[in-house]
């Protein structure tokens, strides 16, 4: 399913380099589409067995602030 993550907090290319890095590596399940600066989000499918909490988790251990999933 596809989810749009709304995420506060990334101020350039690095922080955005490092979110696809992170959703695509620490979670499995997790396949990243797109992740925009301009935007603050993040757009990305994921299985069932992903739960929200562990995408808020990342973000948030990552120095970001997840605000909200679509």
């Amino acid at each position: 399913m596809e989810k749009k993550l709304l995420i506060e907090g990334m101020s350039c290319n690095h922080c955005v380099n490092h979110v696809r890095t992170a959703l695509t590596e620490d979670i499995k399940g997790v396949e990243v589409r797109e992740v925009s600066l301009d935007g603050k989000y993040a757009i990305v499918n994921m299985d069932d067995s992903v739960k929200e909490e562990e995408l808020k988790a990342l973000i948030e251990d990552l120095g970001f602030q997840l605000i909200a999933i679509q």
